[in-house]
């Protein structure tokens, strides 16, 4: 198919015709037809940019254009309303991401029994890329301590999306405790106070007044099927 081809497939697709293309990018009908039989080599640059934009593809697109899965892609994108047009640029920016790795925050430690100081963990952060990242995580851990078990292992990294409040009590969450540290626990608010649960029965709850307790994120539990 040449590029020629695909321009005018794509302008009825997206308006039913050449001329309510025209219409709808204000490029007269006879410009936009000398294109298709002239050649878009021999055509004006800012006509090829505004029909380029009205169709929402990219002009260098045209360049030794064949028919492949980019101009499936875009047939189908040019059908979708707007909405439907974000989704589907979102998901292919998650197929990517996930193709070529996610930057993200590691080599912080977090506390899964008493806290540990979070001034030191912040100088342990560093940006890494990694193939596998849970949607909404903006850093991964490293559990240190035992209290999560058997959910959270000693050791094990976990994903973290940032957030100041929980979005329910018993959330697992990461969460600065003024004077303290940092620590991983099941959070619990009550009368002004917040309590941090453990997993592991061997460790007590531990208590504190509501204003000593900063809310990092919460942990993300993936669903392993």
């Amino acid at each position: 198919m040449k590029a020629e081809e695909y321009l005018k497939e794509l302008m009825e697709i997206k308006s039913g015709n050449v001329s309510a293309f025209s219409k709808y990018v204000n490029v007269p009908y006879t410009t936009i037809r000398s294109i298709l039989e002239r050649g878009v080599e021999n055509a004006k640059v800012q006509n090829v940019i505004d029909i380029c934009k009205g169709l929402g593809i990219a002009p260098e697109s045209l360049v030794n254009f064949e028919d492949s899965i980019i101009s499936k892609t875009s047939k189908t994108m040019i059908q979708l309303d707007e909405l439907r047009q974000q989704k589907t640029y979102r998901f292919a920016e998650n197929q990517l991401s996930e193709q070529n790795g996610k930057a993200i925050r590691s080599g912080r430690s977090t506390a899964a029994g008493a806290p540990i100081d979070g001034d030191y963990q912040d100088a342990q952060e560093e940006i890494v890329v990694r193939s596998e990242v849970p949607r909404g995580a903006d850093e991964v851990v490293t559990i240190a301590g035992d209290s999560m078990e058997p959910l959270l292992k000693q050791g094990s990294q976990a994903f973290v999306h940032y957030q100041p409040t929980p979005d329910t009590d018993g959330q697992i969450v990461i969460v600065s405790i003024k004077g303290d540290g940092v620590t991983c626990k099941r959070i619990y608010r009550e009368d002004g106070k917040i309590r941090l649960a453990s997993i592991n029965e061997k460790y007590e709850d531990m208590v504190f007044p509501a204003e000593d307790v900063r809310i990092i994120g919460k942990v993300i539990i993936s669903q392993k099927k």
